[in-house]
This record gives C-alpha cells, structure tokens and sequence, in this order.
C-alpha cells in the first residue's frame, strides 16, 4: 500500500474542500481548516497515486479559477 499526504495553504481552503468532496474516493481523507486543507489517501500502485495527485492539481485549479472569477480577481498565484 502506498500512502500519500498533500497539504495546501491559502484563503479559501474551505470552499477548495467542498469543490473536491464530489470526487473524494472511499479511501480518502480530508481536513479544511482555516487557510489549511489537508488531504490523504492511500493505493496499490505508484501510477494510481500519480493520477489521483494528477485530478486533485487539476480540480484544484479549476476551483481557484472559478473562484477568482466569482470574486471577480483577476489574480491568479
């Protein structure tokens, strides 16, 4: 088993973690508190952490763009 924990830190961390939760699989956890969102999961093979590291980096973005452009910033970090 392979296990993996990625810690993000920003504003918004909380609305981050409702933008992703539709995704979360049975063998993942996940915290938002404050500026803080920590996710961990755990898999078979190195490959299917390579992609679900891949989807959670991608969903992200997409979360803090749509964000941004809700809020109406255009600065994106």
């Amino acid at each position: 088993m392979i296990s993996a924990k990625l810690i993000f830190r920003g504003k918004g961390a909380e609305n981050a973690a409702r933008s992703l939760e539709p995704d979360n699989l049975p063998n993942m956890q996940m915290q938002a508190e404050d500026d803080r969102l920590c996710l961990q999961f755990s898999t078979e093979k190195i490959g299917t952490l390579l992609s679900t590291v891949d989807d959670i980096l991608m969903n992200l973005k997409i979360a803090e763009e749509t964000l941004a452009s809700a809020n109406g910033s255009t600065d994106r970090r």
